[in-house]
């Protein structure tokens, strides 16, 4: 087989077997008879070792390399440790960052940070359009904490307070997405808190020394660091979430091109932004902290001040607009019923 077709493959592992700029990640971090090695996963460092005729403690290292590179995932089921490749591309773009920021191996490959940019600029965009058809569940935001006053109206699956309450382990991480963006000094919000909420989750990034596990009261420190920033919450995985993202649109790979090109994102909360007129003062704070401008001001007759207006066709309802504002004009009214998020039972 080509080094063409082995990097080519491994590409396809994470659904990209046409990139260019996922071909040339694999292609900076593994050798092609390397590369061979992912190819035959997933399996345990013994059958690697009689498949490829090395020593035991060879393919060990070997798989053990491959997991700090950010390529390859541990998996223990039924006492027995299995070695897996990287299987969606978010996985893979996630991993490799976090291997590269955080210097899990030598040389630092600083063009895998470089390769990311370019993909997420120009390769993802192309999926993202295509995507744009597609008509099936997009997973949904929820209301950041403390956005919604009267919290019987959340489900559990939309309660940021419940999620962490009900987790049997915690774990934060920083966010990839816009540790890239921070580094160059174009984001100055919050990166460390992307929680992981299973333990297999947690074990692998506390293992790689890439995030820390941490008590529920840290857990509320994270929601709380997020609402104060205006992050979009977006939780993984229903009825019971897997882990939760807080994403800006400045830098997250799923809301960029929401917010850039105006492609279809994840689905908004049931919750939506109301002003009362009457309240508002025309701070324009409520602009300043929706991240995708579906708030404007407009001239109301008998005011002398512009008021706030929100495009209700658009807004996530993520409530980062309510949170801030002075007058409380602003508020999360809901306006769709529990069948708006996938699979979560009624409370």
């Amino acid at each position: 087989m080509s080094e063409v077709d082995v990097y080519e493959r491994l590409a396809g592992k994470v659904n990209f077997p046409k990139s260019r700029f996922i071909r040339m990640v694999f292609s900076k971090l593994v050798t092609p008879e390397e590369g061979e090695m992912i190819l035959a996963l997933p399996a345990t460092p013994s059958e690697l070792a009689e498949k490829f005729n090395v020593s035991e403690a060879t393919a060990a290292e070997k798989v053990d390399e491959f997991v700090r590179k950010g390529m390859v995932m541990p998996l223990e089921k039924e006492g027995v440790l299995k070695y897996f490749c990287a299987n969606n591309v978010i996985q893979v773009h996630d991993a490799t960052i976090h291997a590269t920021l955080n210097k899990k191996y030598q040389p630092v490959q600083d063009e895998i940070v470089k390769l990311w940019r370019h993909f997420r600029e120009t390769e993802w965009f192309e999926v993202v359009r295509e995507r744009d058809k597609y008509t099936g569940p997009r997973g949904t935001i929820v209301p950041l904490r403390g956005s919604v006053k009267d919290t019987s109206q959340l489900l559990p699956y939309e309660d940021l307070g419940v999620m962490i309450e009900e987790a049997t382990v915690i774990g934060v991480v920083d966010c990839p997405c816009r540790w890239l963006t921070v580094q160059e000094g174009d984001c100055d919000k919050p990166t460390w808190v992307c929680l992981s909420l299973t333990p297999n989750a947690v074990k692998y990034i506390v293992d790689r020394g890439i995030g820390k596990q941490i008590t529920v009261d840290e857990a509320y420190e994270v929601l709380d660091a997020a609402s104060e920033a205006g992050l979009i919450p977006m939780p993984g995985g229903a009825p019971r979430p897997r882990n939760i993202c807080f994403c800006c649109t400045d830098c997250c790979i799923t809301f960029r091109g929401v917010a850039k090109y105006g492609y279809a994102g994840p689905g908004p909360s049931r919750f939506q932004a109301e002003v009362d007129k009457g309240l508002c003062d025309g701070c324009q704070i409520c602009v300043e902290r929706c991240q995708f401008g579906f708030i404007e001001m407009v001239k109301v007759p008998g005011s002398k001040k512009l008021k706030a207006v929100v495009d209700t066709e658009k807004c996530y309802g993520c409530g980062a607009c309510v949170l801030k504002c002075p007058t409380e004009a602003l508020t999360l009214k809901l306006v769709r019923p529990v069948e708006h998020i996938p699979l979560s039972p009624a409370r």
